[in-house]
Formats: structure tokens, C-alpha cells, sequence
């Protein structure tokens, strides 16, 4: 049997938030169990596969997992691939696969690169809609449409166990077609939940991502559990008391939790 188990679910920067005073964020500050970490998870097949090495892994994992499936070069995705080196816990070539784009940049940019010369990494390319055979499980990954910063292209995970399938789309810019027949065509789906709606901030324009209540019309008649995921640090889901939570739960979808355990 193969088991996914959320790591987190928060966007790159966390909740609480460096330097916001947000009630979000003053309340996390206040109680510990309304911290949030990064998006990741973790794949249990025969071996342990991370999904997104966020600057939360050190509290995310106890052991170095047996591979690490990377998304993209953002902070919130890349960053936790250093706790792997020798000022951490000195991985021996852990397998670490991503596009020929982040294989480059993590070869030929310092820090990262250091886990490359250190022997810490062993980097494995990855191909568009080409399954990753494990044991029981593969992961297939496929290219999404997100901002970037480096061209290294952006990875959505499929993994598919022995009975069910799970996509993991963490961080997109919009709903895309492709997007959204990926998530029918699984049984589970953990999907962009950066934004409630598109006035949490003042420059949406800069970081778009689909809002949640759009993403909820879109997906009314899916079959798919659905799950989301990357929740920003002003988004009212964060509130499990929220008029925003009561209609996402009412309508059929929830936010994911750390902690959850899905088998496939």
C-alpha cells in the first residue's frame, strides 16, 4: 500500500508571516497549533519520497527521505534541498529529480551547487507526462502554467498506488484546461489554494494564482476529492471558524491539513 501524508500547506513564506501583524499571523504567533508550514508531502511506497524541500523541512522530517520530487525554484519549494548538505544532516546522493532547467540552476548557483560537488544530491531529470517508476506507486509529472523568475519550468505531480491516484498541483497561475482535467482524471487532488479571493492583497497582478471560490465553480461537478492547499497568510480558510471555511465545506471541498494521511 502506498500513503501520502501532508506536510504542509501553507505558501512559501509560512503562516505566520515575517513581519505581518495580520490576525492570521498574531494568531498563529499565539498558538502553535494554527502554525502552518510550507506546502510538501511525503510519499510512502517502499521508500519515503519528499515532495517540495521547503525552509520548514527541518520540522517536516525526522529522517533523509529516500528521494525528493521538486516543483519549481521558488523559495517556498527549493530552499529546504540545503538542510540536505553538510551543514546539516550530509545526505549521501539523495536522488532529487526536477526539470533539466532546476537541475541547472541548482548545479551552477551557490549554495546549491555545493550539494552537488558534495556528493549530497544525486540530480534526475524529469520529462513532461514520463511516469517515474517507484515500487508499488510512479509519479508522473507534468508542466503547469506558474510566474518564474528562472526559466526552469514548473512541475504538477500525478502518483498513482495500487488503488487510487493523487495529484499534487501546489502552486499554478490559473485553472488551466490542462490543469483542470488533471485533477478529474484522479481520485484525490491537492490543489492551489493561495487566495480566497482576489482583494487579499494589493498586488494580485504580481502573484497570480487561482482564487479558491473560482476553483470551487470550476470544479462543482467533479468527482475528485478535492483538497487545497498553499494557503497564503491573509486567506480566511486559515480560520476554521470563517464564513469562507463554512462554504468551502458546505460545497464539498476542504483544506488540507497537516498530519492528513491518504491512501492510494
Amino acid at each position: 500500500m502506498s500513503t501520502v501524508e501532508i506536510l504542509g500547506t501553507a505558501q512559501d513564506a509560512g503562516v505566520p508571516h515575517l513581519g505581518c501583524r495580520c490576525e492570521n499571523c498574531e494568531t498563529a504567533r499565539a498558538d502553535p497549533e494554527r502554525t502552518r508550514y510550507a506546502s510538501a508531502i511525503l510519499l510512502e511506497d517502499d521508500g519515503r519520497y519528499l515532495f517540495d524541500a521547503t525552509p520548514d523541512v527541518r520540522f517536516q522530517l525526522t529522517e533523509i527521505p529516500d528521494g525528493a520530487f521538486l516543483t519549481h525554484a521558488h523559495l517556498g519549494h527549493l530552499t529546504g534541498l540545503l538542510y540536505f548538505g553538510r551543514e546539516s544532516v550530509d545526505a549521501d546522493e539523495l536522488p532529487v529529480y526536477a526539470t533539466l532547467g532546476l537541475r541547472d540552476v541548482i548545479r551552477e548557483n551557490e549554495p546549491l551547487g555545493s550539494l552537488v560537488d558534495d556528493r549530497n544530491v544525486d540530480l534526475r531529470s524529469v520529462v513532461d507526462d514520463a511516469a517515474v517508476p517507484l515500487t508499488e506507486a510512479s509519479v508522473t509529472p507534468f508542466r503547469v502554467a506558474h510566474r518564474e523568475s528562472l526559466p526552469t519550468g514548473t512541475l504538477a505531480y500525478r502518483i498513482d498506488g495500487p488503488n487510487r491516484s493523487l495529484l499534487y498541483a501546489s502552486d499554478v497561475d490559473t485553472l488551466t484546461e490542462r490543469v483542470e482535467s488533471l485533477i478529474r482524471d484522479v481520485d484525490v487532488a491537492l490543489v492551489d489554494g493561495t487566495f480566497w479571493s482576489r482583494d487579499e492583497i494589493d498586488r494580485v497582478e504580481d502573484v497570480p494564482h487561482p482564487t479558491v471560490s473560482s476553483s470551487m465553480d470550476a470544479l462543482a461537478d467533479a468527482d475528485t476529492e478535492v483538497l487545497f492547499t498553499h494557503l497564503n497568510h491573509t486567506n480566511p480558510l486559515l480560520d476554521p471558524g470563517s464564513d469562507a471555511r463554512e462554504r468551502l465545506e458546505s460545497a464539498g471541498f476542504r483544506v488540507a491539513d497537516r498530519g492528513d494521511s491518504i491512501e492510494l
